[in-house]
């Protein structure tokens, strides 16, 4: 089967599968987001889908093909332990790796972890690392034959491939107009200084609808324009960018 599909496919389904898990998870499960007792869109985008989750997807499926031979002979399940604890340490090298992406290019923090235990800058913690293990094992013991059956079944019914097609169109779109939204709170990030919570934001523009008595954050530009937001609320959704000495000298530098 073309590598290609095989990636396109992983992908479309890990960013799904990902989204409702984490939706429910955020909803019942998670410490913090729990208490708010409602479902809430897990992610940056409008769409149902969670491209960290996609790649992790990915990764998982090409770290499931590797096999000590030696270690496997005598001591199978420490193999097993073995490709679980690499999966994970993958799964939270991704998850800093984007995290810190859209921290310090985006001034954006999609996630925070602050109030987690042991957690480094924000976006990574040990109790996510512990839940990425989990999920490897899961994925390996149960999901990963399913994936490879998936696989096989969609090579011999190429016409799903215009299911993916249509995902990724749909995907393209929603991207497209959400960095347009990203770049305008970036914009006013880099003006204040400030790095922008996300599901704070969000939950704010949420309460302001509410109290407007309107169904859907989108309306709020019929209330406050963007800056103006910013101005009254940015205290309720930031955090304070933190600038090194060096990176000071550089933009006075800028300035002049």
């Amino acid at each position: 089967m073309n590598k290609l599909l095989i990636i396109l496919f992983l992908f479309f389904a890990g960013s799904c599968l990902g989204w409702v898990g984490e939706l429910f998870f955020r909803r019942y499960l998670d410490p913090v987001e729990r208490k708010k007792k409602k479902f809430c869109n897990p992610g940056l985008f409008v769409g149902p889908y969670l491209p960290i989750y996609g790649t992790g997807v990915i990764i998982l499926y090409f770290l499931a093909q590797i096999h000590f031979p030696s270690l496997a002979a005598e001591h199978p399940m420490l193999e097993k332990a073995l490709i679980f604890l690499c999966m994970a340490a993958c799964m939270t090298l991704l998850e800093f790796i984007t995290g810190m992406i859209f921290v310090n290019h985006m001034h954006l923090q999609l996630w925070d972890y602050s109030t987690y235990w042991g957690n480094i800058k924000g976006v990574i913690c040990p109790l996510f690392s512990c839940i990425w293990y989990a999920v490897a094992a899961f994925y390996y013991l149960v999901v990963h034959k399913n994936v490879l059956k998936a696989l096989e079944w969609l090579s011999k019914n190429l016409t799903f491939s215009f299911v993916i097609g249509f995902f990724y169109g749909v995907f393209l779109i929603d991207v497209f107009f959400t960095f347009q939204l990203v770049a305008k709170i970036k914009r006013l990030a880099d003006e204040y200084g400030i790095v922008v919570k996300y599901n704070a934001y969000k939950e704010k523009i949420d309460e302001i609808g509410e109290k407007a008595k309107e169904r859907s954050r989108f309306f709020l530009s019929n209330l406050l324009s963007p800056k103006e937001f910013f101005i009254k609320y940015k205290g309720t959704f930031s955090v304070k960018k933190v600038t090194t000495p060096i990176k000071k000298v550089a933009e006075k530098m800028h300035r002049k």
